[in-house]
């Protein structure tokens, strides 16, 4: 099929190269003239495992093309994407400018019969307003393009394999022949064995929102859990090891630690809340997930705190900065949230992180950065593990107490086991679990 893409940020260019993959013709499209260069001479704008290899695959067998004029991207196509950047206003709500920008340029650009599936993540109601605005834009009915819903459950670090082999794929539309186009496009997916679901689009576009709400609530429950653990003397991960048994539950999303992070999740759960708002129902557990998730962070602190009783003059080591591993993104980062915390109270702040080092030097430039895990750790006072990068657990301890100037570590992802930290001879602060002092 012919497929356009508007957008080439991290969802709409793994959805650009996973199409390709499977066989369909793909124009993505971007106003970033640098982007579309870089990813015309075959180099990915943002690391993800295995999104490279499959772009310059997709340019070599002419089944993948960029440009900056949306017209190619939407003219002569079958169906057209939107994966534009939704941000949050200062009030939560989601900024949908670029939403309607994108339909603008489609309403101006189409050539003939057209699916139109969103598939950034957005209110309820969002693909009505897509489809007045490409009405209004030709003052017309434009009865050969619809509006379907496609949202994207990938995660930053195994993007390539949910776009491959999607967990669901999920689609609203209002009509069956936008149900038949699209099962179509997602043919070989559903042959392999990836359920369909489909929808109305209000459910499709809502179900996003829930998805994301209840993963971060999941996030939030499991470390508000490890404070209690913490002040019983009991162990979080065995508990959550327990109640993971239980198929109700799942063992999923039940790792206690700094929080979630990232754009998504803190970005979802606002613009669901202030939809919440909109149609008059209070949701106050919404709130809290974001309130426990901040204590998370806190919980940290307090910790490196506790160990070093003051942090003037004191020198912190941060092993990891992205929000979670196999991404170099550091938006909404947690250690980056601790990095600034532990800033302000006075302390020097030295980090590693295999991917995310310059994205997080940007953000913020007060951050020393070394080239590895021992240049970041050398005389520090405490080592913080902030992201369960894997390297990071086969860490050489003896010589990470060698260079330390105090033999302390502060463990954010419970990645070292607390009797063989004691036995080397560390104090040791793990995430919903007793200290070893």
């Amino acid at each position: 099929m012919r497929v356009g893409v508007i957008g080439t940020g991290h969802v709409g260019l793994v959805t650009c190269v996973a199409l390709a993959e499977i066989g369909h013709d793909v124009v993505g499209v971007d106003r970033d003239q640098e982007r579309i260069l870089k990813l015309q001479d075959g180099r990915a704008p943002f690391f993800e495992p295995g999104l490279e290899p499959l772009l310059e695959k997709g340019l070599n067998q002419r089944l993948l093309a960029f440009s900056v004029e949306p017209e190619s991207a939407v003219a002569d196509r079958e169906v057209v994407f939107i994966c534009v950047g939704t941000p949050p206003r200062t009030d939560g709500q989601a900024n949908l400018v670029a939403i309607e920008s994108a339909a603008r340029e489609v309403a101006r650009a189409a050539s003939g019969e057209l699916i139109v599936a969103e598939k950034s993540t957005v209110p309820a109601g969002t693909a009505d307003r897509i489809h007045r605005t490409i009405a209004l834009e030709h003052r017309s009915s434009r009865n050969g393009i619809e509006v379907v819903s496609n949202p994207e459950f990938l995660r930053e670090g195994t993007a390539i394999e949910d776009a491959l082999r999607p967990s669901r794929i999920l689609v609203g539309a209002n009509s069956p022949r936008g149900h038949e186009v699209m099962r179509r496009l997602y043919a070989a997916a559903i042959d392999a064995g990836s359920p369909l679901v489909e929808t109305d689009i209000r459910t499709a576009e809502l179900a996003k929102h829930a998805s994301n709400a209840f993963l971060a609530l999941k996030i939030s429950y499991v470390n508000a859990l490890a404070r209690v653990c913490e002040r019983t003397g009991a162990d979080v991960d065995s508990i959550a090891d327990v109640m993971g048994f239980d198929p109700r539950i799942g063992r999923a999303f039940l790792d206690a630690g700094l929080g979630y992070g990232g754009f998504c999740f803190p970005k979802d759960l606002q613009a669901f809340e202030r939809l919440a708002d909109s149609v008059n129902y209070d949701f106050p557990l919404l709130r809290e997930i974001r309130r426990l998730n901040d204590q998370a962070v806190e919980a940290v602190f307090d910790n490196v705190e506790d160990g070093l009783w003051n942090l003037e003059g004191k020198r912190v080591a941060l092993l990891g900065l992205s929000f979670k591993p196999g991404t170099d993104d550091v938006r909404l980062s947690p250690s980056l949230a601790l990095a600034r915390r532990l800033i302000d109270a006075g302390a020097t702040v030295a980090a590693f992180d295999p991917e995310a080092m310059m994205a997080a030097k940007e953000e913020l430039p007060e951050l020393e950065l070394a080239s590895d895990v021992f240049g970041a750790t050398n005389d520090a006072h405490c080592v913080v593990l902030c992201t369960s990068w894997p390297q990071f657990r086969n860490i050489d301890l003896d010589l990470l107490k060698e260079v330390m100037a105090y033999p302390m570590v502060v463990d954010g992802r419970n990645m070292y086991d607390p009797a063989e930290m004691g036995a080397r001879g560390f104090t040791y602060y793990p995430t919903g679990k007793p200290p070893i002092r």
